[in-house]
């Protein structure tokens, strides 16, 4: 990696503060008395921001927040430490992990397809295993199978906004081929004495069972809540969330209305994390866009003996090599929650373990010079789908027979927008590159918002899919952020040697049910309390598994957030 020289201005070096210094201070001086505006002169502005140890107020880091009840706290701290409690929620886990709740995309409507039938056993299950929360909540479904419990507080939800928590119950399939390669079967819940394994361990069913056991704890404790807390499940989650999610959302908007609640908490992508040679617990405050973008293209058939020059399994090729042609460009912007982790980096990690030339255009970035974020995000190649709309070609459909000509071909390709993006920007560039194609074939073009008569010959189609906008980003200036990074702070320890762990902005590549929340809080943090290694504890894959000694102390992370949120209640 090249570093930036250091153009650092000779002390010795006339400059034009020099030459015309009279009007330069007169000019200052009128700004600070007429706008208030502190002005700070650097001898090396790339630098000195982002330098170790510098009063910046960059990454400010909030001191350890313990609950003002500390009878409560300790009486889940020891029930949390003990060997007894460990075997009762790890066999809670495994138990919940036995329940195969496969989610599929080819689902149909709650009620009428048997496969959603699984999920009344997970309700059952949960019932059975948590008879003191079911004794002191109020249990509403939403559309069946959306659970939503709710533990109210004794000040009204006008006076103190409820705090929810969510999960979901269902899981990614696994393929019957490729049970084999698990180490051990994926739905026997397996713990070896360290580890917990199978289909649901990590996403997301140890978090389902956490926010739940630290309700439990509370309950058992005698607390009584301030606030009221609210616990969904979805169970639909891994296929968009439309049967779950978004009824949930809507229950929970009716009752609380916009802005009704005080944060969000959800499953985190990234958990604790060690980078820069420090350790870092990375709080998903946004989440990326998301599009599935259709292309079809029609034209006449015929037999395969008198071809055209171009049919359309070579017009759409042509599409597809121009979209991978021309990818979306990156850069680093102060809106992408991912700069604030690279100035975390930069003031907290090592000297030695943070790039310099990342340290350097730092400052280019918060000044909005959109060739420093550009550079930044080049030099930051590793990353570059947190900066920039990534897009992959998943689908192809095209041709029945080898000695027909096609009539059809189609193609899906899905996009993750980055956060300064939209929707329309995506469909703009698309449309760009692929008219330029009907033109030069003489074909009709149909964009994103045009009718397309599927029957039409010699005509190309676009049409949007599962669009989403990115994710508002939350504050990470108010209250509710300084009130979780407080409780990290208390309740997780930094890895390794590591001396503190650092609480960072982070952002979310994928979507959760979130997606649906937007408009009742502006706080809403996606984090999971532990150290998620080998792709997210390889959720999603073969052998997906988490560490008991962390999943044990995740309800007690849960139930001190409630505790110190419920400590700021008038």
């Amino acid at each position: 990696m090249t570093e930036p020289v250091d153009k650092r201005r000779d002390k010795n070096s006339k400059s034009p503060w020099v030459l015309h210094g009279a009007l330069v201070i007169g000019l200052v001086s009128a700004l600070i008395a007429i706008y208030n505006i502190p002005i700070q002169f650097s001898s090396s502005p790339e630098l000195d921001n982002y330098g170790l140890g510098t009063e910046s107020g960059i990454c400010p880091q909030v001191p350890k927040l313990s609950p003002r009840n500390k009878q409560v706290e300790q009486y889940i701290r020891e029930k949390v430490d003990s060997e007894e409690y460990h075997r009762k929620i790890i066999n809670k886990l495994s138990g919940i992990i036995r329940i195969p709740s496969e989610s599929y995309d080819d689902l149909g409507p709650i009620g009428e397809d048997d496969r959603w039938n699984i999920f009344f056993q997970v309700e059952g299950y949960i019932k059975a295993s948590y008879p003191t929360v079911f004794a002191n909540v109020k249990l509403d479904h939403a559309n069946t199978h959306g659970l939503i419990l709710t533990w109210e507080g004794s000040v009204p939800p006008s006076e103190a906004k409820p705090i929810l928590m969510l999960a979901h119950q269902d899981v990614v399939p696994v393929l019957a081929e490729n049970v084999k390669d698990w180490t051990y079967p994926p739905y026997d819940g397996h713990y070896d004495g360290e580890i917990i394994w199978g289909r649901g361990a990590t996403d997301d069913k140890g978090y389902l069972i956490s926010i739940i056991e630290s309700v439990d704890l509370l309950i058992k404790s005698g607390y009584k809540p301030k606030r009221t807390v609210i616990l969904a499940f979805g169970c639909d989650e891994e296929i968009s969330g439309e049967n779950c999610g978004r009824p949930i959302s809507d229950f929970l908007r009716r009752q609380y209305g916009d802005d009704g609640i005080y944060l969000i908490m959800d499953e985190g992508s990234t958990g604790i994390q060690r980078e820069f040679d420090q350790s870092f617990a990375m709080v998903s405050v946004a989440e990326k866009g998301y599009l599935d973008v259709g292309i079809n293209v029609s034209s006449t058939g015929g037999h395969a003996s008198n071809p055209p020059d171009h049919n359309v399994i070579g017009i759409l090729s042509e599409i597809v090599v121009a979209i991978e042609s021309n990818p979306f460009s990156g850069k680093v912007t102060p809106k992408n929650p991912m700069f604030r982790f690279l100035e975390c980096g930069a003031i907290h990690a090592p000297e030695s373990s943070f790039p310099k030339a990342v340290r350097r255009k730092l400052n280019k970035v918060a000044q909005n010079d959109i060739m420093g974020q550009e550079q930044l995000a080049h030099s930051l190649d590793d990353m570059r789908y947190f900066f920039q709309t990534s897009q992959s070609v998943g689908k192809i459909n095209g041709g029945v027979k080898i000695n027909a000509i096609p009539e059809t071909a189609s193609t899906l390709i899905n996009l993750r927008l980055a956060v300064e993006t939209s929707i329309a920007q995506v469909e703009e560039h698309y449309e760009s590159l692929v008219h330029k194609i009907a033109r030069k074939h003489g074909m009709a073009f149909a964009g994103f918002h045009s009718p397309c008569n599927p029957a039409e010959k010699r005509k190309i189609c676009m049409f949007g899919v599962d669009a989403l906008e990115p994710a508002p980003v939350s504050p990470v200036d108010a209250e509710p952020y300084r009130i979780l990074s407080g409780t990290i702070k208390n309740v997780l320890k930094p890895l390794g040697s590591d001396d503190q762990l650092i609480v960072t902005p982070y952002l979310m590549p994928a979507n959760t049910d979130t997606k649906f929340f937007w408009a009742l809080t502006k706080n809403i943090f996606r984090f999971t309390p532990v150290n998620l290694v080998e792709n997210l504890n390889r959720a999603h894959t073969t052998d997906e598994f988490i560490r008991a000694e962390e999943f044990v102390r995740e309800p007690l992370f849960f139930a001190t957030l409630i505790l110190n949120a419920d400590d700021v209640v008038d």
